[in-house]
């Protein structure tokens, strides 16, 4: 990705796609805004950009835990508990992070490993990028076969259900995977309670097996519950994806959502019009 003056250009094998303008100078999505806008509060999205979130204890506890499952190093463990811009795709922070998570691109991987942690994925749609960075590829008989994704919670009860936005996040990655000529044959989100004693990357082979032979909801642990996500058509996807980009490219207003649940942890409710909560 390239900043042109007040645009942005993707270099993309051999073609060079123009980047439109985006809603709150975006360069790109992340796949997950795609779920949370489904499935969350698009209104809450669009606060976080022009006020800013808040990072708390709880995210970043979560990065801890993510690093210690997958053993690699998260480059925002050094975020700061507060308020915080939204800068992640936006300016030059946005086009470095995106050249940066290139490094890891899923093509550079070598499947030959039992798995890959936090591969690159890049979809284009509509000219607009779509980056996915799934937490881990495993792979058998040397082919990108099933992606796992972790959430980690202090909650036991959070760990038995999987959210909508959730479950399309993980969706995503094996959707971008098969539009990249790659054959996935499942997906599956992992709950689980942080600084239990199970380790991701040390339980690859009971992943695979419960993979192959199980479907729905598998306690691998008491501590940590692994779903398998139905995977819809690709079509089906690529709806949800338009949906999601007919606001970044300013053919609507963000869509509200308000409820108790999700406006009792969203950092906007005080400000927020549509609130139910205060």
């Amino acid at each position: 990705m390239e900043l042109m003056g007040e645009s942005a250009v993707l270099h993309w094998g051999s073609e060079v796609i123009r980047i439109p303008r985006l809603k709150h100078g975006a360069l790109f999505l992340m796949s997950g805004y795609i779920g949370s806008q489904l499935w969350g509060c698009e209104y809450k999205l669009s606060l976080d950009y022009l006020r800013g979130r808040i990072v708390n204890e709880s995210i970043v506890y979560g990065l801890l835990e993510h690093s210690r499952q997958l053993g690699v190093d998260e480059e925002a463990l050094g975020l700061d508990v507060g308020w915080t811009p939204v800068i992640i795709n936006r300016g030059e922070e946005g086009a470095y992070f995106f050249n940066e998570k290139m490094r890891n691109w899923i093509g550079y991987a070598d499947f030959t490993k039992p798995f890959i942690q936090e591969p690159s994925l890049v979809m284009v749609r509509s000219d607009v990028p779509i980056l996915g960075l799934p937490d881990l590829i495993i792979n058998v008989d040397g082919k990108p076969t099933y992606v796992i994704e972790l959430k980690t919670t202090s909650n036991p009860r959070n760990i038995k259900v999987v959210r909508g936005r959730e479950s399309l996040q993980a969706e995503s990655y094996f959707h971008m995977l098969t539009y990249l000529g790659l054959s996935p044959r499942g997906v599956a989100v992992v709950k689980m309670i942080r600084g239990v004693d199970f380790r991701i990357i040390d339980n690859i082979d009971v992943i695979i097996k419960h993979m192959e032979n199980a479907e729905g909801a598998i306690t691998l642990t008491k501590h940590v519950v692994m779903h398998r996500i139905k995977v819809r058509s690709f079509n089906d996807f690529l709806k949800d994806v338009d949906y999601a980009l007919e606001y970044w490219l300013g053919f609507r207003n963000p869509r509200p959502n308000p409820s108790r649940g999700l406006c009792s942890l969203c950092e906007h409710r005080r400000v927020c019009p549509y609130s139910v909560v205060r």
